[in-house]
Order: structure tokens, then sequence, then C-alpha cells
């Protein structure tokens, strides 16, 4: 069904995003394509068959309702005229490393950029080992779903007393992940500990939930940090893009406890 409003609000854009996050979540869970690895740029940057199948299940749900708009997604080519100026990014499988080797930590991104506003307006991460959704609309803050259907509004402040979490993700070049663990090291005299996922997307989703009070990561694509960073925006956090729509840094922080929402957006 084609979505016939020439601009949807940023709320039926986040539910369009939540349908196609869920979408390829649930692709991957019911797939039968192989979750082998294959190489592509260096070693350790590995895509599957079954990063491929949910791609494309999400590229033909978005190209059904919105069949005018641009879609890039990490493994397909481009598609779309992006006559309407939105353009969407996918992540089939944020964490496919994690996928290969049998660990739960991976999900599906997807979000929608208005390329003429140059904003990010919504966008949905499905976390496939519990399936939950976080998900965000410009200026609407953003939320986490439960598979019952539990809506939590999302804050980015972590709980007083508890360790102070930072967020890293590191690179596959030996060269900038060198550089990262230099940056990290000194980082780490405001933190009680950190940890390293393998997926940037729910990293960027737990600086909103408050999990982690910050992360880290200087080389991301971005369909890696498209959703995560607006989620994390919208509960409150301070997020740091690269510039456009290319590859960089994301930095997020959250909020210290008492520290005021609104004042940190000035």
């Amino acid at each position: 069904m084609i979505m016939t409003k020439s601009t949807p609000t940023p709320r039926e854009f986040r539910t369009l995003a939540i349908e196609a996050a869920r979408l390829g979540s649930a692709a991957l869970s019911h797939g039968q394509a192989t979750r082998d690895a294959i190489s592509k740029r260096i070693p350790g940057d590995v895509v599957t068959e079954m990063d491929r199948a949910v791609e494309l299940r999400i590229r033909e749900h978005l190209s059904d309702r919105r069949p005018n708009d641009r879609i890039v997604g990490e493994e397909l080519a481009d598609s779309g005229s992006g006559a309407t100026g939105f353009e969407w990014f996918i992540d089939p499988i944020d964490g496919t490393s994690n996928f290969v080797h049998g660990l739960a930590l991976h999900c599906t991104s997807v979000a929608v950029y208005d390329s003429e506003r140059e904003r990010w307006v919504a966008g949905a991460i499905a976390v496939h080992s519990d399936e939950a959704v976080y998900a965000a609309a410009a200026g609407d803050g953003a939320q986490k779903m439960l598979a019952d259907g539990t809506v939590i509004a999302l804050d980015a402040t972590p709980a007083p007393g508890n360790p102070r979490l930072l967020g890293v993700g590191l690179s596959y070049d030996p060269d900038v992940r060198a550089r990262q663990l230099d940056d990290i090291s000194a980082r780490m005299s405001d933190y009680d500990d950190m940890r390293s996922l393998g997926t940037a997307a729910f990293a960027l989703c737990l600086v909103a939930e408050g999990v982690f009070a910050s992360f880290v990561e200087t080389d991301l694509f971005v369909y890696d940090w498209a959703a995560g960073a607006l989620i994390a925006e919208e509960s409150g956090a301070v997020v740091e893009r690269p510039r456009g729509l290319g590859r960089g840094p994301i930095i997020a922080h959250g909020r210290r406890s008492g520290e005021d929402r609104d004042a940190r957006r000035r």
C-alpha cells in the first residue's frame, strides 16, 4: 500500500521505519539464507547471504510505500529516484560478525533523511534477541517498544550510583584501530568501565536508555549510525555526527543526573 500523502509527518515516517525494521527482523528470524561469512573490504568486515536477503525485504516494503524515495543500504545498490527529497538508510544486520558467531547482539536499523531540509526525520532499530524496537521521530522524543506491547519513553540519563559505562566501537582497519585504542585510553578517566558490543546501532540505543553514559566510534558509515544517532539525540543525549551523510565519527553523551534536556540542546 502506497503512502499517498506527499509529505508525511515525522510520526508517520517513524511508523513506517518501525514496520520496515520489524519486517527485517522477521525475515532474519524465519529466513533460510546461510549465515556463512564472505569478506568484504578488509579482514573482519564480512557479509552473509542473510544480510542481503533482509535488506531486500526491507527495500521491497519501502519501495511499495514510498516509490519515489531514494533507498541506500549497506549491501545492495542504491535505488529509487529520490524525487521526493527523502532518503532511507538501511543496515540489515548491524553486528554481522556477532551474527555469524551465533552471538545475540545484532539488530536491524532503518532511518529516513530529509535532504531538502538536511535533517533526520525518523528511525527505528529492531533488536533480534528480545524483539524490542527502539524508535524516534524528530522533535517527538524516543521510545522503546517491548515484545508485549509496552512502550517506554527513553531518557539518556544513567541511574545515579551505577558505574559509568563507556561504549566503544573499533575499526577493522588495524591502523585506525590503534588510534582508537589510544583515544579510548585517554577518555577512560571519566568512566568506570567500558563495553564493546560489535553493533554501533544498539550501543547508541543504550545511550538513549541511560545504560551507557557515552558511546564513541570514529569509523562508521551512515547506515551504521543513522537511526541510532537520532534515537539517542531524541532521548536527550548530545550527539556529534559526521558532516553530511559520509563516513566518520559518532560521539554520543548522555545526561548527568539532574541535567536539563533542553539546556543540552541549546
